[in-house]
């Protein structure tokens, strides 16, 4: 079965072209759990990390509003 992904929030980490960051959340029906898998390039590094959604939800920054309101925002748009 695919893993599907969904983009939430992209940032730039600086000057350099391609040096960025996203978040996307994931949902692998295999083991059904909502994941936030981190992303990110550099000219020195390239990573990535996942995080459950309750430790995800429990930061405080920009990518974490943005997937509150990415998830938020879409219910309140369907009433």
């Amino acid at each position: 079965m695919p893993i599907f992904e969904r983009e939430f929030y992209r940032s730039f980490r600086g000057p350099e072209i391609d040096a960025e960051d996203d978040w996307r959340l994931v949902f692998d029906p295999s083991a059904p759990l909502l994941r936030v898998r981190h992303r990110w390039r550099g000219r020195r590094d390239v990573g990535v990390d996942e995080f459950s959604l309750e430790e995800f939800l429990m930061q405080q920054n920009a990518a974490r509003n943005a997937l509150v309101s990415f998830l938020f925002d879409q219910a309140n748009a369907d009433v």
